[in-house]
C-alpha cells in the first residue's frame, strides 16, 4: 500500500519554477484553519512542511476525516476548479508551512504549462481512485476489516516483509473512528482484540504493527 506521488512531485523544473514565482507562504500554528469549510475563497494551497487534515463535522458534531496530507500535497483545487464554496475544511496538524496561490494564478498555470495541467489530472485521478475505494470499504467491509486496512495505510514503508513496522505517533481512537466512519468504542474494541492477538503493540508514541503479513490476510478475508 503505497502512498501516491505527491502533487509537486509530479512536477518538472518549468513548471514547478513557474508555480513558485506565484506564491506566498505562511506557517500556520497547530489546530489554526488553513481552509474553512463553506467559506468563499477561491485561491491554492501547497503544503510545504508539516501535514494537514481534510476534515468536516456532521450536524451533531460527529467529524469525519477525509485524509491527510503532508510535503508537496495540494489542497483547495476544487474551489478553484468548480468555482463553488470550499467542501470541507483543512486544518494544521502541526507547525505547518503552505505556499497560498491565488485562484487567477493557478488557472493561468493550467493554460500555460501543459506539464502541470497533466499532474493536476493525475492527482485528481488518483483521488477518485482512492474515494471510490473508500466508499467501498465503508458500504462493505466490517469495522475491523476497515480498520486494518487504515491501520496499514498509515504505517511506515507497510509494503515490505520486515516485521513491525511502525506509526509515529499513534492515532487516538477517536482519530481512526473518524477515518474509518464508526465510533471510538468500535475502534477501542478491535484495537484491544488485535493486541490480544499479538498483531499491534503500542509503545509510547509509537504503535507497532507487529505482524504485517498476518494483518494483510485478515485485511483481504470475505466477510
Amino acid at each position: 500500500m503505497t502512498r501516491s506521488p505527491t502533487f509537486l512531485s509530479r512536477l518538472g523544473d518549468t513548471a514547478g519554477a513557474a508555480l513558485s514565482k506565484h506564491w506566498t507562504v505562511r506557517t500556520y500554528a497547530p489546530d489554526e484553519l488553513i481552509i474553512a469549510h463553506r467559506e468563499s475563497g477561491r485561491d491554492v494551497f501547497f503544503i510545504l512542511e508539516g501535514h494537514a487534515r481534510i476534515t468536516l463535522f456532521s450536524e451533531n458534531g460527529r467529524e469525519i476525516v477525509y485524509g491527510d496530507r503532508g510535503p508537496g500535497d495540494i489542497v483547495g483545487e476544487v474551489a478553484a476548479i468548480d468555482g463553488k464554496a470550499r467542501s470541507a475544511s483543512v486544518v494544521a496538524l502541526e507547525a505547518t508551512r503552505a505556499a497560498r496561490l491565488p485562484a487567477p494564478a493557478f488557472r493561468r498555470l493550467i493554460a500555460e504549462h501543459p506539464e502541470f495541467s497533466w499532474a493536476l489530472l493525475e492527482h485528481l485521478a488518483a483521488g477518485i481512485r482512492h474515494m471510490t475505494e473508500r466508499v467501498y470499504e465503508f458500504s462493505t467491509f466490517v469495522v475491523r476489516r476497515r480498520l486494518i486496512l487504515e491501520l496499514l495505510r498509515r504505517a511506515e514503508k507497510p509494503h515490505e516483509a520486515a516485521s513491525p513496522v511502525v506509526i509515529d505517533p499513534a492515532p487516538t481512537h477517536f482519530e481512526l473512528a473518524a477515518s474509518i466512519s464508526t465510533h471510538r468504542e468500535a475502534v477501542s474494541r478491535e484495537m484491544s482484540a488485535l493486541a490480544k492477538k499479538g498483531l499491534i503493540e503500542r509503545r509510547g508514541r509509537r504503535l507497532l504493527l507487529c505482524d504485517v503479513a498476518a494483518l494483510e490476510m485478515l485485511a483481504g478475508k470475505e466477510e
